[in-house]
C-alpha cells in the first residue's frame, strides 16, 4: 500500500471509528425509549412499531457507512468485517426483545441482547486497533 493511500485509511478508519461511537449512542438511546414507553412517558406518536422501524433504519444507514469503507480498502473477509458482521447480527436480533403487537418488552431478553451488543462492541474495537496503531 502506498504511504499516501495508507494515511487515507488511517483517516477513514478514525471516521469509521468516530461514526461507529456516534451510532452506538444512538443504539443505546433506542434501548431507553422503550423503558420510557413501557412506563408510558412517550409522546403519543413514539410507539415500538415506530420505535423499530426507527432501529432499523439506523441499522441499515450505518451497514452502508461500514461497508463503503470495507468496500474501499479490500477488507473483506477479514476479522474486522467479520466482527462488524456479527455486532450488526446481534443489534438486529435485539429488537426481537420486543412484542409489537402485545406492546410488551421481553426484559430477560433485552438484558441478554445489550450484554451481546457490548461484547460484539469490544470485539470489533480490539479488531480497528490493530488499524489506527
Amino acid at each position: 500500500m502506498k504511504p499516501e493511500k495508507n494515511k487515507y485509511l488511517v483517516l477513514e478508519t478514525n471516521v469509521l471509528l468516530e461514526s461507529f461511537l456516534t451510532y452506538r449512542e444512538v443504539f443505546t438511546e433506542y434501548f431507553k425509549t422503550m423503558k420510557v414507553i413501557e412506563r408510558g412517558e412517550a409522546l403519543r406518536y413514539e410507539t415500538y412499531s415506530r420505535l423499530t422501524d426507527n432501529y432499523m433504519s439506523n441499522i441499515h444507514r450505518f451497514i452502508k457507512v461500514c461497508d463503503s469503507y470495507i468496500t474501499k480498502y479490500h477488507f473483506e473477509e477479514t476479522v474486522m468485517a467479520e466482527s462488524l458482521n456479527k455486532y450488526f447480527v446481534v443489534l438486529i436480533d435485539a429488537i426481537n426483545c420486543l412484542d409489537i403487537d402485545s406492546d410488551s418488552i421481553d426484559h430477560l431478553s433485552l438484558e441478554q441482547s445489550k450484554a451481546k451488543i457490548k461484547s460484539s462492541e469490544v470485539e470489533f474495537m480490539n479488531t480497528i486497533n490493530f488499524l489506527v496503531k
